[in-house]
């Protein structure tokens, strides 16, 4: 017959093998943005800029900024460079449209860039 020191250790064990295994929240739907330079008509650039993180944390609730950043793309057979600035934002759904949206409507942007894929997030998203 099995003592109750031996149940009680594994039990223990087992509680501190759960207390070991990371906690991860959920999915996680990750969003890479490019962001041009130049403020939608109307608008100066603390405007566009100041309107966007605030929209960005009201539409995902929050972001990471990571600055400015150099890319370039291939349009018409050239090379060409930009100057941008690149957002990290995570959440529980797919926010790709309501990105893109956000992007023109303060920015100079006919094709904005956002790259969208899932992971796994250590905490809880969503407002």
């Amino acid at each position: 017959m099995i003592g109750k020191k031996a149940i009680l250790g594994a039990l223990a064990l087992v509680l501190l093998l759960a207390l070991a295994i990371p906690v991860q929240a959920g999915p996680a739907h990750i969003h890479f943005l490019v962001v041009p330079p130049n403020p939608a008509a109307g608008l100066n650039n603390l405007q566009a800029m100041e309107g966007f993180r605030n929209a960005l944390a009201e539409t995902a609730g929050g972001y990471t900024e990571w600055g400015p950043s150099q890319g370039a793309s291939r349009e018409g057979g050239k090379l060409k460079r930009q100057t941008n600035f690149s957002y990290l934002v995570a959440a529980d759904r797919d926010l790709t449209g309501d990105l893109v949206k956000l992007i023109q409507k303060y920015f100079t942007a006919p094709r904005p860039f956002v790259l969208h894929w899932t992971g796994t997030a250590s905490i809880p998203l969503g407002k």
